[in-house]
């Protein structure tokens, strides 16, 4: 925890360095794409993912490749990657329902309240760095009102300086909590998505243990613990069992 804690605060006062964008691997995976050559496209994209290379575009196009080939879980093992990255992005959210429809069982979800759904709503509206840049801004003009306070020559100046500090520096917070928030979605995600055609939830970390629920390629699940080669995990409708740790595969 309090190492997820120490990276989060070196991505929110550090610049995100990306790999230089491979632009002609990435358009001949697409012309591979655009000619219906899918199985081409994937080994592309997947070629391009193990130079170093990620983005929103990359694991979309990757994911409709995957789709086009009938490879429900890793359609959605990358739609959902997909929207670590843009998470409020339509055409990435419709697919990723396209190809869960296609699962045996579509998921089941539970609905979030007004307040969350709007805070999550405002929170993906931006990236780490962008509501980080925000909180900064908002951090430094505080401090300039406390410089106006203190260097002030006249009540007036200092007034409002004092004034303008204690309302800039205040509202920072609310952009660093959202990019923690933010962050935290981002780069400690912990889903993983079921990538067998069928296997069984325990209620224990044992093979021999009771099958609580039958899951299904494409399935996700949100990890909460691991013990050995089991993960404890929890479904979208907050049912939780054991699953092995090589039926899943982390988003």
């Amino acid at each position: 925890m309090l190492n997820n804690t120490i990276i989060s605060i070196a991505i929110l006062f550090s610049p995100l360095f990306l790999s230089a964008q491979p632009t002609q691997a990435l358009q001949a995976a697409n012309q591979a794409y655009q000619g219906k050559e899918y199985e081409e496209a994937i080994r592309k994209y997947e070629e391009i993912l193990l130079g170093g290379y990620h983005s929103e575009a990359l694991y979309y196009n990757l994911g409709n490749a995957y789709y086009r080939t009938g490879e429900t879980g890793r359609a959605i093992l990358n739609y959902q990657r997909a929207l670590k990255l843009g998470p409020q992005d339509q055409n990435t959210l419709h697919n990723l329902e396209v190809a869960q429809a296609r699962l045996p069982e579509p998921p089941a979800r539970i609905q979030q309240s007004g307040v969350v759904e709007a805070w999550l709503s405002v929170q993906n509206a931006l990236s780490t760095r962008s509501w980080s840049i925000i909180g900064l801004t908002l951090l430094w003009l505080g401090c300039g009102g406390i410089a106006l306070w203190l260097l002030g020559r006249s009540p007036r100046q200092k007034k409002v300086g004092l004034a303008s500090a204690a309302v800039l520096i205040t509202f920072c917070l609310l952009p660093f909590l959202l990019a923690y928030g933010r962050s935290q979605q981002e780069f400690f995600s912990s889903k993983a998505v079921v990538m067998v055609e069928e296997t069984q939830l325990h209620a224990a970390p044992e093979e021999d243990s009771q099958a609580v629920q039958k899951l299904y390629e494409g399935a996700t699940v949100e990890i909460l613990d691991a013990i050995g080669s089991w993960n404890k995990v929890r479904l979208e409708d907050t049912t939780e069992g054991w699953l092995p740790k090589d039926v899943m595969e982390g988003v």
